[in-house]
């Protein structure tokens, strides 16, 4: 089994690396995403058209992000870009995702109302003017809840979200829902029962490392250069490598995670109608 995922996930690694146009193609999308984030981020609310671009921009940026994944998703399934289709797919993306983010932000509302009932205990006043205070021993219900934090919004949600991305691109957002409330339901386990599969927690995680923790290294690593030139070319280079991680470690892991996805959450599921007895001969 870990043999095979490894396998998956280093075949879907070597395609995305010899396709040097696709690369590029989602390079350059990826860059319009984070250009447009940084506009948005850095633009002032203090003139009409100030105020205008950043209403613009929380649109054009979840626009740029699913177009990115639909493109991503549709070169795994078909080989090439298909424009009118990524679109498409990018709107069904977004229709999909509606429910994750409800759910995200009741769990991360949950979670702040139980964790308010196990504050942290502070540090003595009279200990920090001593000078250096004594260490504090461990608050677990902190380390718990940010356990369950990370397991949630950084695993478990991704994770998911990625499943039914494939799922919803490759079909139709309604046949999510047709056949029923007991179809859906069977639906929605068996899509959640692959999604957390030994074979797709492995493929994330190994794109995690590649997509998430090297570029964190990577950027936040102390790097104390002379002379103000060298540590702007050391600068440009951390983003540098921190982009391309970043960006082939979620391609890659999108790909192997389209490729493994099965289609039985979208297939519909045949109800068969009740069993009549027999009449006996007269």
């Amino acid at each position: 089994m870990i043999k095979a995922t490894l396998q998956t996930w280093l075949d879907s690694a070597r395609a995305v690396l010899r396709q040097a146009r696709a690369l590029a193609s989602f390079a350059g999308l990826y860059a319009l995403l984070l250009v447009t984030f940084y506009i948005f981020i850095a633009t002032r609310e203090a003139t009409v058209w100030q105020v205008l671009i950043t209403y613009a921009f929380l649109v054009l940026i979840p626009a740029e992000f699913f177009v990115l994944q639909s493109a991503v998703l549709e070169h795994a399934r078909e080989g090439k870009f298909l424009w009118p289709q990524i679109v498409r797919g990018a709107i069904k993306l977004f229709v999909a995702t509606i429910p994750i983010v409800l759910i995200a932000l009741v769990f991360w509302a949950l979670l702040d109302k139980f964790q308010l009932h196990y504050p942290a205990p502070k540090a003595a006043l009279a200990e920090s003017l001593r000078g250096a205070p004594k260490p504090q021993p461990l608050h677990w219900p902190t380390v718990i809840f940010a356990t369950i934090r990370f397991l949630v919004f950084a695993v478990a949600l991704p994770l998911a979200t990625i499943h039914l991305w494939a799922r919803v691109s490759a079909g139709n957002v309604r046949t999510l829902f047709s056949g029923g409330a007991e179809a859906t339901v069977k639906r929605i386990g068996r899509w959640l029962a692959r999604a957390f599969a030994s074979d797709s927690v492995l493929m994330y995680a190994l794109g995690a490392i590649l997509f998430a923790f090297i570029p964190y290294a990577v950027l936040f690593v102390k790097i104390s250069p002379k002379g103000t030139k060298t540590d702007f070319v050391v600068f440009i280079a951390q983003l540098l490598i921190a982009f391309c991680f970043s960006l082939i470690g979620w391609i890659v892991t999108v790909t192997a995670l389209a490729k493994v996805n099965t289609e039985t959450s979208t297939a519909p599921i045949t109800q068969t109608a009740p069993r009549t007895t027999a009449e006996a001969p007269a």
